[in-house]
This record gives C-alpha cells, sequence and structure tokens, in this order.
C-alpha cells in the first residue's frame, strides 16, 4: 500500500526537526515517498531537478554513461493519451509515430536510481533531492517500527475495554459508560506520562477528537501496550 504524505505532526512524532520537517513537506509531493515496491517517473525527476536538456536526451545519456540496467534499476512503459488506442506493441515504432499517436515512453526507476541522477547531477535542487531520500528512508522506517507498536496497542486497548466492561457488568450490572473509559485510559496515561489524556492533547495542540495516541512516540505506545495487556 502506498504510503501517504506525512503531516507535520506526524513528522514531529517520529521526532524530526524544523529543518527536516519544512525538507520533507516542500519535496513530498513532487519526489516519491521511499516503499519497497514504488517506482517514480523520471521524467517528473527531470523536470523537478531543473536539468536544461530535454527528458529523452538525458536519461539515455545518463542510462548509457553509467550503466543502469533495465528490469533492475528502470523499466520501460508506453503510455498514451488517446483512449482509442489498445494494447499495441510500440517498440515498433519510430520516435515520430510515437509523437504523432500521442504516445509518450516513459522510464520508471527505482528510490536507488533516482538517488544516484540527483548526485550526478550535481546542482543545488539534486543535492537537496539527494537530501530528501535519505531523511525520507529514515522516515519511512521510523514511522514502521511506530505503527508496529502503535496497532497492536490499538488492539490491546479494545481487549482492555471489553475487560472494564465485563467488570461492570459482574459489579453493578450494567455496562460501562465512556466517562468510565476515559478514566481507564486516563489512569494509563499517568503512569506513563504524568499528565492526564486532556493535558497531553492542550501540551500537543491535538484538536479534540482525534486520537490522542497516534500522537505519541513509539516508547509511550510501547509502554501503553504493556500496561493494557
Amino acid at each position: 500500500m502506498k504510503q501517504e504524505n506525512f503531516t507535520k505532526k506526524e513528522l514531529e512524532r517520529l521526532g524530526c526537526n524544523d529543518k527536516e520537517i519544512k525538507l520533507v513537506m516542500d519535496y513530498q509531493k513532487k519526489l516519491p515517498i521511499p516503499s519497497d515496491d514504488v517506482k517514480m517517473n523520471a521524467r517528473v525527476l527531470h523536470n523537478n531537478l531543473g536539468v536544461g536538456r530535454d527528458f529523452s536526451t538525458w536519461i539515455t545519456f545518463r542510462i548509457k554513461k553509467y550503466n543502469f540496467i533495465e528490469y533492475i534499476d528502470y523499466e520501460i512503459h508506453y503510455e498514451s493519451s488517446d483512449p482509442k488506442i489498445g494494447d499495441v506493441d510500440f517498440t515498433k515504432f519510430s520516435k515520430n509515430q510515437l509523437s504523432a499517436m500521442r504516445v509518450k515512453k516513459e522510464y520508471y526507476i527505482t528510490l536507488t536510481m533516482a538517488k544516484e541522477l540527483c548526485i550526478i547531477e550535481n546542482n543545488d535542487i539534486g543535492r537537496i533531492a539527494r537530501r530528501y531520500f535519505i531523511l525520507m528512508e529514515k522516515v519511512v522506517k521510523e514511522n514502521k517500527d511506530w505503527r508496529a507498536i502503535r496497532d497492536p496497542e490499538k488492539e490491546e486497548y479494545k481487549k482492555m475495554s471489553a475487560e472494564v466492561d465485563a467488570w461492570y457488568n459482574r459489579i453493578h450490572h450494567r455496562k460501562a459508560n465512556r466517562f468510565e473509559f476515559a478514566a481507564e485510559a486516563d489512569m494509563l496515561n499517568l503512569i506513563v506520562t504524568g499528565k492526564t489524556s486532556h493535558e497531553l492533547k492542550c501540551k500537543l495542540h491535538i484538536v479534540t477528537n482525534n486520537l490522542l495516541r497516534d500522537y505519541l512516540k513509539k516508547e509511550h505506545n510501547e509502554e501503553l501496550l504493556f500496561l493494557e495487556q
């Protein structure tokens, strides 16, 4: 599943500083977010790097000079803007014929190749893009680690709530209400952070209806997971 763009709050939760947050917020809509299965369109990278040469000349020269390998570093796709064109072997057509049919030859490249092309370009934008990719690899890994704790913590909260509800049924012969569930959650928050849910939301500037634990750092959710269990 493709990673959605990160919000400022998520980046803060992952420990990014102001400079890193600005870099991600400025570039994540222009450049891909690293993933095991996502390749980026080299034409997009070419445009964002401000390369002077036309795209096809630039990409074929780079592939040849730096020995990038098809199906390992990049894949070629033919894309048409004409919906009437069906399944056609576009490799048999010349560049002019493809242009007449409104078909573009697109190169989809790996993240590794994208980083190398940024380094090779050796301009200010290329250096910024390279820093972005390096930072995003770190952010994506840390977010994956965070989710590995947060998702089970959500499930354990549901189980804990079911136990609270069962206790009220046994003792008071009624279901627990939302205030009683909130009191249980607050007890855990106080143990882990020393603050109630309301105090934490105020401190972190979280909208009232948003889930507090989506904004807590990994170590806090890890402790909450343990206590819920």
